[in-house]
C-alpha cells in the first residue's frame, strides 16, 4: 500500500509567521520544502491542498515547478490534489455563487496544471457548508428528498462545467463523502459516468454521510474508489480528524479489507506529522501484514 500525507498544516503556516511577521512572509515561502520534508520523513505520496494557493499569497514560480516535478523521479513519489473547499458551494441555488465556486476550481487546476499528468487524483467535495446546513434541518422527508435531488443536479452541472473548461480527465476526479447523504454522493458519481470515490473514514465514523457501516460500505464500493483519507474520528478531541486509535474503536477490519483487496490508490493522512506517525504505529500493531513505511520523527 502507498501511504501519504497532506503535508502542509497549521503548524507549517505558524512556523512561517514565527520567522517573519505578516503576509509578506509568504513571499519567501517554498512549498517544495514542505513536500521534501514529508518525503524525508518516509511518505510515498503527497496530497496538495489547492485552497492554500487561493487564500494565501504562496507563489509557485518556475524554479518551484521544476523542483516539484523533479521529486517524482528523484524520490519515486506520487501526487494527488484536493480541490478548494473553503467557502466553496458547487450546489448553491444562487447561480452566481455556484459559478464563482466552479471558477475557483478551474483556477486552482490551472495553477497546478504543470504537474499533469503526474497528479493522479483530484479530490472534490460535491457540496459545502450551505448544503450540510440545509440537509441537517428538520424538514418533511419528501421536501428534503426534493432538495437533495436538486443539489445532486447542481453538483453534476458544476462538475461538468469544470471538466469542459479545463479539459481534464474526468476519471481523475474522486468525489469525497462529506456532510451529505452518501447515497446522493453515489448518485452524483453515477450520473457523471467517470469520477471515482474518495472514502474519508473520519466522515463516515462521525456520521457525516449518514448511518453507514464503514467496513460494509467499503466492501461494496472499493471497486470505484481511487483514494482513501485515513483518520479516526474523535468527537471529544476538538477535531473530527484524529490519529488512528484515538477515537472510539476504529474498525481494524477496514484496514484488513484494504489489504485483502490489494488497494492500489493513495492512502492519505489528513493529519499532522505526529498524528500520521501515530496512525502508522496503530496499523503496525493491529494489522502487521500491511507493509508500512518507516516514518522518521
Amino acid at each position: 500500500m502507498r501511504f501519504g500525507i497532506t503535508p502542509i498544516e497549521v503548524e507549517n503556516i505558524a512556523s512561517v509567521f514565527k520567522k517573519e511577521k505578516g503576509l509578506a512572509s509568504f513571499l519567501n515561502f517554498r512549498f517544495s520544502d514542505i513536500i521534501l520534508e514529508a518525503i524525508e520523513k518516509g511518505y510515498q505520496h503527497c496530497e496538495i491542498s489547492l485552497d492554500l494557493f487561493q487564500i494565501l499569497p504562496i507563489q509557485i514560480p518556475d524554479d518551484e515547478r521544476k523542483r516539484l516535478k523533479s521529486f517524482i523521479k528523484e524520490y519515486d513519489i506520487t501526487y494527488s490534489a484536493h480541490f478548494p473547499i473553503w467557502t466553496i458551494e458547487l450546489v448553491s441555488p444562487n447561480k452566481f455563487i455556484r459559478d464563482a465556486s466552479v471558477q475557483s476550481l478551474i483556477e486552482s487546476y490551472n495553477t497546478f496544471k504543470f504537474l499533469e499528468p503526474d497528479i493522479e487524483v483530484f479530490v472534490l467535495h460535491p457540496s459545502g457548508t450551505f448544503a450540510s446546513e440545509i440537509m441537517s434541518m428538520e424538514i418533511e422527508p419528501k421536501y428534503k428528498e426534493f432538495i437533495a435531488n436538486l443539489f445532486v443536479d447542481f453538483a453534476v452541472s458544476s462538475v461538468k462545467k469544470l471538466v469542459k473548461e479545463t479539459k481534464m480527465d474526468i476519471t481523475k476526479i474522486a468525489i469525497e463523502n462529506i456532510e451529505f447523504p452518501f447515497q446522493k454522493t453515489l448518485e452524483i458519481i453515477k450520473k457523471l459516468k467517470g469520477p471515482n470515490l474518495c472514502i474519508d473514514t473520519a466522515h463516515f465514523l462521525g456520521g457525516y454521510s449518514g448511518d453507514v457501516d464503514l467496513v460494509e460500505f467499503t466492501e461494496e464500493n472499493l471497486d470505484i474508489t481511487s483514494e482513501i483519507h485515513l483518520q479516526d474520528y474523535n468527537s471529544g478531541g476538538g477535531a473530527d480528524h484524529a490519529a488512528l486509535g484515538t477515537g472510539q474503536n476504529f474498525p481494524v477490519n477496514f484496514l484488513k479489507t484494504l489489504h485483502a483487496y490489494n488497494f492500489k490508490g493513495p492512502i492519505v493522512f489528513e493529519l499532522t506529522f505526529q498524528e500520521a506517525k501515530e496512525s502508522i504505529e496503530f496499523i503496525k500493531n493491529n494489522v502487521p501484514e500491511i507493509k508500512t513505511p518507516v516514518i522518521k520523527t
